[in-house]
């Protein structure tokens, strides 16, 4: 691949919802440019872009591939980027590093909820946005009943570039506004241009009238040239619609049928005419190094370098490969850079233009272009590489909170090892990813975005790790209190011939407020217990504090003091000591009313306005309290405090409640006592639990 200028690239996102087409547009834009010799299939298993064992098994994006594309004098960075919000860190790193995005929508479907969820996060980035109308050829499809549901849900100027003929199976080509041409498709799947029918000429030129009339209203010089009656030119309306883009009050839609390869001339042309150059975006801010400045680096190649790493992919044999977008400078192979981020010095070998899984080396990048480069050995996603004299340090793609836990199950404690080394590998790949041990409930939990995200890298870590593992439901790491205060003896006795052991104290509990933690007092005097034992006594109640009194939890928020005892000049002992102050803590918790506490979260739950009642009926019934609620944009945010053990299949739940729009957030406030009814049980599930294990 040749070298490009700053002003020659164009970096855009495929985006949308899961099925729309996106991968299949791709496709077809590499086989029409001959990167390709045959145009694969989603359903076949033989995309360029999908060529994760995974993707190719479930038939959907889960990875965001970079596909750059030569056309004209362009190069094109096509980011294919997956619909399914679980894979919300590879969306929301391509819409990051695009300057323009095309939402791609299904004509039988219209606005769907992945197309809603790109929006928010292209809007997010003030990214431009086009939409690009796929499947025209299939039964139901409707370009105008589309158009209408761009409208609807997102009260835009959305305005037609290209107009189908005919619909569904009859579908007989397109019409571009901009060239007002007809296009149609010829054998093979190749499209021809030829004049426009005398019986269609009415209606394009009216759709043409309107969009001359919308991308005036993107320039003033071009608004009064209108007003005085004056004709645009094919550039004029091109720089109109690019102005109304970047402004964003105008949405321009194009479409056509990807499978068959219809309508990509117009959009590639759309594409170089019409969406922005990185020069004409904004930079990236960081922070200079060493301090809290704040420092703009813009698309320059006079500047010093700097690149952002917005993907890592691992690959079983060609190791690590670190995807970046060059914010400022260039880059050239052989050459070493300073990793900000991790304070390390880089070596950059051989700089990559990848394309699925074949590598093609280049000599340099500039400004405003995607690469990538091969075994980096400190570089993950979200660092920031920059000259060692000109340091910068980009802050990382900001992400929600995981929101759905579950727990891995392995045969053996090997096993449990095994995984966590191949959960590594999978963490540099994707952020959203957190593994990390529970000691309060004994067990290993995987968190992410959904259940589709933890159903995907568990099959991933099937694979690599060669373990046999299972998700279960987590367990609730309940804690242990007492609600008044009891006093009394433990004694310990043993003799077996020989020396014998003896340890003899008396405790005294008291509740402490809730989330104050515990305390310890020794309050023993006249010696009749030496000071010698004080640790030990600690320790024994410390340790039966940690195993739990009812049902195996911790006990906290309790005040202790050992008050009185005795000894034996011989069998008295640290260890006779600390079984005896084990005993009386025991023996006295249970007599001083204990209880269960259960975590309970703050929760925010995002929904339209038409799904609140459904949702804050479903979160009563959980136990839950709703707060309040508030509006955010077209949507509702609902606040409410959760018991933690109702919410492990909320993400579940919560999306066949809203049809897949509600979205939350989700962070632990405080402990509150578990009703008495349900405590029986917890206690009776532990009971049950400790059986199994022991055998």
């Amino acid at each position: 691949m040749k070298e490009y200028t700053t002003e020659q690239l164009r970096n855009v996102a495929l985006a949308g919802h899961t099925s729309a087409g996106k991968t299949t547009l791709a496709e077809a834009l590499l086989y029409a440019l001959k990167f390709t010799d045959r145009l694969g299939r989603v359903d076949e298993g033989n995309t360029i872009s999908d060529y994760d064992p995974e993707e190719i098994k479930r038939n959907l994006s889960i990875n965001a591939s970079v596909l750059p594309v030569e056309y004209k004098e362009f190069k094109i960075n096509v980011l294919d980027v997956p619909g399914y919000r679980d894979f919300i860190g590879e969306i929301k790193s391509c819409l990051r590093v695009a300057d323009a995005a095309i939402l791609v929508l299904d004509a039988t479907a219209g606005v769907e909820v992945g197309t809603e969820f790109a929006w928010e996060y292209a809007e997010e980035y003030g990214v431009p946005r086009a939409f690009f109308v796929n499947k025209l050829d299939k039964e139901r499809a409707d370009f105008a009943a589309t158009m209408q549901s761009i409208r609807d849900v997102f009260g835009v100027r959305a305005v037609p570039v290209v107009l189908p003929v005919g619909k569904e199976a009859q579908l007989e080509g397109l019409i571009d506004l901009l060239q007002m041409k007809m296009i149609t498709e010829e054998p093979g799947g190749k499209a021809r241009s030829r004049p426009i029918p005398e019986a269609l000429k009415a209606e394009a030129e009216a759709a043409r009238a309107k969009l001359v009339e919308a991308a005036a209203e993107g320039d003033d010089e071009l608004t009064m040239k209108f007003l005085d009656d004056q004709p645009l030119s094919e550039e004029e309306i091109q720089r109109g619609l690019k102005e109304g883009m970047m402004a964003g009050t105008l949405f321009p839609v194009l479409c056509g049928a990807a499978a068959r390869s219809l309508g990509l001339e117009s959009l590639l042309n759309f594409v170089v005419s019409c969406f922005p150059s990185p020069l004409e975006r904004p930079g990236m801010v960081g922070k200079v190094a060493g301090g809290d400045k704040d420092m703009e680096r813009r698309y320059d190649v006079s500047q010093p370098f700097s690149a952002f790493v917005f993907k890592t992919v691992s690959d079983p044999y060609a190791g690590r490969l670190s995807f970046f977008k060059i914010i400022s400078g260039s880059l050239s192979s052989d050459s070493v850079v300073y990793n900000s981020t991790k304070s390390t010095e880089e070596r950059i070998s051989h700089l990559l233009c990848v394309r699925g899984k074949k590598q093609e080396n280049v000599h340099q990048l500039v400004a405003g272009d995607i690469g990538a480069v091969a075994k980096l050995s400190a570089t993950t996603t979200n660092d920031t590489l920059c000259e060692p004299k000109h340091q910068i340090e980009y802050p990382p793609t900001a992400l929600p909170p995981l929101t759905y836990s579950m727990a891995i199950v392995a045969k053996s404690k090997t096993d449990e090892e095994k995984v966590g080394l191949a959960m590594h590998r999978l963490i540099e790949q994707d952020s959203t990813l957190s593994l990390r041990r529970d000691v309060e409930v004994r067990q290993t939990i995987l968190s992410g975005m959904g259940d589709m995200h933890l159903d995907v890298a568990v099959s991933r870590l099937r694979q690599q790790s060669k373990v046999d593992i299972n998700l279960g439901e987590p367990r609730v790491p309940y804690k242990e209190t007492i609600t008044r205060k009891a006093e009394g003896q433990g004694k310990y006795k043993k003799q077996s011939g020989g020396r014998g052991q003896y340890g003899d104290v008396w405790l005294r509990l008291e509740p402490l407020p809730r989330g104050t933690g515990s305390e310890f007092s020794w309050k023993v005097v006249g010696g009749v217990v030496p000071s010698k034992y004080e640790t030990s006594v600690h320790k024994g109640i410390n340790e039966t504090m940690e195993k739990g009194i009812l049902a195996g939890y911790k006990v906290v928020d309790v005040k202790t003091e050992c008050y009185d005892g005795s000894h034996h000049s011989v069998d008295s002992s640290d260890i006779a000591f600390k079984i005896a102050a084990s005993m009386a803590f025991k023996k006295m918790a249970l007599e001083a009313s204990p209880i269960l506490l259960e975590p309970i979260m703050n929760l925010k739950v995002t929904v339209p306005e038409n799904f609140m009642g459904d949702v804050m009926g479903d979160l009563s019934g959980k136990r839950g309290r709703i707060m309040g609620n508030l509006a955010h944009g077209r949507k509702i945010v609902i606040e409410a405090q959760v018991p933690l053990a109702e919410m492990f299949v909320y993400s579940k739940e919560l999306r066949s409640l809203t049809q897949g729009r509600g979205v939350y957030e989700m962070e632990f406030s405080r402990y509150e006592q578990v009703p008495s009814n349900l405590q029986e049980k917890v206690i009776a599930d532990a009971a049950e639990r400790k059986k199994e294990e022991e055998g």
